[in-house]
């Protein structure tokens, strides 16, 4: 993003005593024209398999020219790549054809990765201890990955590991910056709110108008023998998953980002708001509408009654422009049933499928001690493992997931300062990260874009916590002097 949309935020924020770059970072826009222009090559001249594999390379080589010059920036174009890029898979596939796996969904892991440069240089992170919560859910991803190149050595076991560990990279480097935890909290709230208003905007046109390049996809996927759980490529039958692969994570993102703006002013935050909270319904993902409540809940418990006042109002005004539109009979009838399904889930499929799963597979997982090691995806009996838990059992196994458990406890027991309190947006990234938490049971929420924004909100609570930590010890040594 540029900075034109980043300074009017860090006003609205209260953050004008900050400081913020905005001279060109030349090394960084030759990096973003070459990336371009071999992309646009390649797709003029119909090399589809190069393609595939230069756009994740591009993405990469422009995500460290922008670490080294534009670090804002960065972190803003990590979460866009993590945003759009099941998007360009599904147009690159409609161009050139449906290819499955496609390297093009290995461009946002890529540029995650980038922000393992920061462990690296230990001038970014001198003084700066390492949280437990990051040295033993890591510990545990190597050992899953060593059991796994024991196992079954292959690229599947090294793609595991990048998708595992590569969004715990980007919450790890949040946090190693926690001096920059100002700037920080203006790129990704900036981002957050363009993302909820056009990721919205885009799957409520999905819905009633699927694009051809969607339409395409989920008809390859019908034809290669997949559920229609996403629904059918036609308009008012599709699951809204608008610029991601699925439903699911896009539920999840859509989460953050709602969850985000109750936590800071912006302008533009109604009409992003309705648009944001219109397509998670439409997404039909009713963990993500359980756990959007558990996350209010936790941002608004021991605020300031002044503060709940005004969230209640904004969810108010939001009632009264979402109410005519639930209640377009396009709508309504969809909504009505998935709602329903809550009260009733003895007639629930995809809960009665999850019920199989666990029964089919846990004897599985209870015997296998050391785990099968990192997969891409684990697949038991027939039953795609998509469950947290037991895909900690098995990636993990009992040690990896015992430590891995602990490290996650390490955070979720952390007590908040009391300087954090009048900061809405660490009690927005607690919150965060408890609703999504709450989904171990029935979702893998530590891959994927899910992790991404897990970790980045986790990254980001602790950079909080060393910023205040450090400006109470600064207000303790300026009253002792």
């Amino acid at each position: 993003m540029n900075e034109f949309l980043i300074v009017p935020l860090y006003e609205d924020l209260g953050l004008r005593g900050c400081q913020v770059d905005t001279r060109s970072g030349s090394v960084s826009y030759v990096a973003a024209a070459v990336s371009g222009l071999v992309v646009a090559v390649l797709w003029i001249a119909g090399r589809d398999q190069l393609l595939r594999m230069a756009i994740p390379a591009m993405a990469m080589l422009t995500a460290v020219a922008l670490y080294f010059t534009r670090p804002m920036v960065y972190i803003q174009y990590a979460l866009w790549v993590w945003f759009l890029s099941p998007l360009v898979r599904r147009i690159v596939d409609w161009r050139f054809g449906y290819a499955d796996p496609n390297f093009v969904l290995i461009a946002p892991l890529l540029v995650s990765a980038v922000a393992g440069i920061t462990l690296l240089t230990p001038s970014r992170r001198a003084g700066t201890r390492i949280p437990v919560v990051f040295v033993l859910c890591g510990s545990a991803i190597v050992y899953g990955f060593m059991v796994g190149m024991v196992l079954h050595p292959s690229a599947e076991t090294v793609y595991g590991l990048c998708n595992w560990l590569c969004p715990m990279l980007f919450g790890l480097h949040l946090f190693l910056n926690w001096r920059q935890y100002e700037e920080q909290r203006a790129a990704i709230s900036n981002t957050f709110l363009w993302g909820v208003l056009i990721l919205g905007l885009y799957g409520i046109y999905q819905y009633f108008s699927p694009p051809v390049w969607d339409r395409y996809w989920l008809e390859s996927i019908m034809l290669g023998g997949g559920s229609e759980s996403f629904g059918r490529p036609e308009p008012l039958q599709v699951r809204v998953w608008s610029t991601m692969n699925s439903p699911g994570p896009f539920a999840n993102v859509m989460l953050a980002g709602l969850l985000v703006l109750f936590a800071i002013r912006w302008s533009w935050k109604l009409p992003a708001l309705v648009a944001g909270y219109l397509a998670l319904l439409l997404s039909l993902v009713r963990t993500a509408w359980m756990s959007w409540f558990l996350g209010l809940f936790v941002l608004l418990r021991k605020s300031t009654p002044r503060v709940i006042v005004r969230v209640l109002v904004l969810i108010i005004v939001l009632g009264v422009c979402l109410v005519p539109l639930v209640n377009d009979s396009r709508l309504a009838d969809v909504l009505g049933d998935r709602v329903e399904t809550l009260s009733d889930v003895g007639h629930d499929e995809s809960f009665q499928e999850r019920l199989d799963m666990y029964r089919a597979v846990t004897n599985d997982a209870m015997a296998n001690p050391f785990g099968h090691g990192l997969k891409n995806q684990e697949v038991v009996k027939g039953f795609a493992v998509d469950s947290g838990i037991l895909a900690m059992v098995f990636s993990l196994g009992w040690v990896g997931t015992l430590v891995f458990s602990v490290g996650m406890l390490s955070f979720f027991l952390k007590k908040q300062q009391a300087r954090m309190k009048n900061d809405m947006f660490s009690r927005a990234t607690k919150a965060i990260v408890i609703a999504l938490g709450a989904q171990v049971v029935g979702g893998n929420i530590f891959v994927s874009v899910s992790g991404a924004i897990l970790w980045i909100f986790a990254g980001m609570y602790l950079s909080a916590d060393q910023r205040y930590s450090d400006r109470s010890i600064a207000v303790a040594n300026e009253m002792d002097a």
